[in-house]
């Protein structure tokens, strides 16, 4: 099935490919995507599905850890993965001539994982290193104390990286079976984006992937807890105070996932963005501010970010609410929303020049069964946009339960 430039087939066993072909280019930048991430997780077992991501790279029944990386490496490209919330993905970058390599090495590591006790016990310090490098980040700690506030005993609201504790505790056994319950071929795609002929990228997965039919695989979706905790202070030895306000939202089919996405170039788009006048160039109390959302499958969040000196805390907050705020009152020009319109548009056609944004894009699509858009139907998606939508969205918002998350310098 094609939509314009993009192909879709689906195998017998359920394995979906996908792929988007640009001439201009020489390279391809393909993606296994698993639908599998810490959201898939218990309380018991966070971090698991990262922890497992990193362990795709210490070996298979194949190649060793460096023949993994100098079968990619040696031909001039990368290889690498990351983990999210809803899916896992490994990828590689390579030139097109290389396809059946990055295939063949891509397939291996997701299929053909050792997981070797002293490999897994080896990977888990690394993975508490990365813990602790975020924790000592103030503004990107903050992000996880914000979802843990707004979903709490959730897994919505769980690091993805998991805790020191339960990636401690996490044992092989718990490994293999996380694999065997979601790593079937009813919830994995392939993606492609560059100089890839469909064909050939269908004969070369088909060659290198499992064949056998999987049992499908069925996700739990927790009941949501209240939110006990509308305001969290929390002390570190830093000198700035970070703070994050914000508000659950809807799930990601909604329609209004579009109107949002252009919510967050008004707010935050750039130097001209308001959130950026207005408490930046203004008055000064910033150097970072910007808006943000993420949309899961039953629900989603909105949010806004500052760093700030301590003594500007209660104003900077103040005026973040005021800017969102401001629009939901219909305070938004035609000229302005023309203007921001064209931004977005201008971003998502720039970001057809990389491949790799490309093939995300391609993968998430497919692997959260959402429609495949092309360029043209987005575009089109958002020109039908009007200020109207924007100040309803907007009102929708900032008529919500706001949590806020505020790390402060302790005295």
């Amino acid at each position: 099935m094609a939509f314009n430039n993009y192909k879709q087939t689906r195998l017998d066993n359920g394995l979906r490919v996908v792929s988007e072909y640009v001439d201009s280019v020489y390279s391809i930048s393909l993606g296994v995507c698993v639908l599998a991430g810490s959201n898939d997780e218990t309380e018991e077992i966070n971090g698991l599905a990262h922890l497992l991501e990193h362990m795709a790279f210490k070996g298979t029944t194949n190649r060793s850890a460096l023949q993994i990386a100098t079968d990619i490496e040696s031909l001039g490209g990368y290889v690498n993965a990351f983990t999210s919330k809803t899916y896992t993905c490994y990828y590689t970058r390579l030139m097109s001539e290389y396809l059946e390599d990055g295939v063949d090495v891509l397939a291996d590591v997701v299929q053909n994982n050792l997981l070797r006790e002293e490999d897994i016990e080896r990977e888990k310090t690394v993975v508490k290193e990365e813990i602790k490098d975020t924790e000592d980040s103030p503004s990107s700690i903050i992000h996880d104390y914000f979802i843990e506030q707004l979903f709490p005993k959730h897994p919505y609201g769980r690091p993805i990286q998991g805790t020191q504790e339960t990636v401690g505790n996490i044992t092989r056994q718990q490994i293999v079976e996380f694999t065997d319950k979601y790593y079937n071929p009813d919830n994995i795609v392939i993606a492609a984006a560059g100089r890839v002929k469909h064909k050939e990228l269908v004969e070369q997965v088909q060659k290198y992937f499992s064949q056998e039919i999987g049992a499908q695989t069925e996700h739990s979706h927790n009941e949501f807890n209240p939110i006990k905790d509308r305001k969290k202070i929390y002390k570190k030895p830093i000198k700035q105070s970070h703070v994050v306000i914000g508000t659950r939202l809807f799930p990601r089919k909604d329609e209004r996932r579009f109107e949002l996405s252009l919510l967050n170039v008004l707010l935050s788009g750039g130097l001209s963005s308001r959130l950026f006048q207005n408490i930046r160039e203004k008055y000064g109390f910033v150097y970072t501010v910007y808006s943000f959302s993420e949309l899961y499958k039953k629900k989603g969040l909105f949010g806004i970010y500052a760093g700030t000196d301590i003594s500007n805390l209660d104003k900077t907050c103040q005026l973040m609410q005021e800017e969102l705020q401001k629009i939901a009152d219909g305070q938004l020009t035609q000229e302005e929303l023309q203007q921001k319109k064209q931004q977005y548009k201008g971003t998502a056609m720039l970001s057809l020049e990389n491949m790799p944004g490309r093939m995300r894009r391609l993968s998430k699509m497919a692997i959260l069964d959402e429609t495949l858009l092309t360029i043209d139907q987005l575009l089109e998606r958002i020109n039908q946009i009007e200020i109207k939508d924007i100040v309803d969205l907007a009102s929708y918002i900032a008529e919500r339960e706001f949590v806020k998350t505020i790390i402060k310098p302790e005295k």
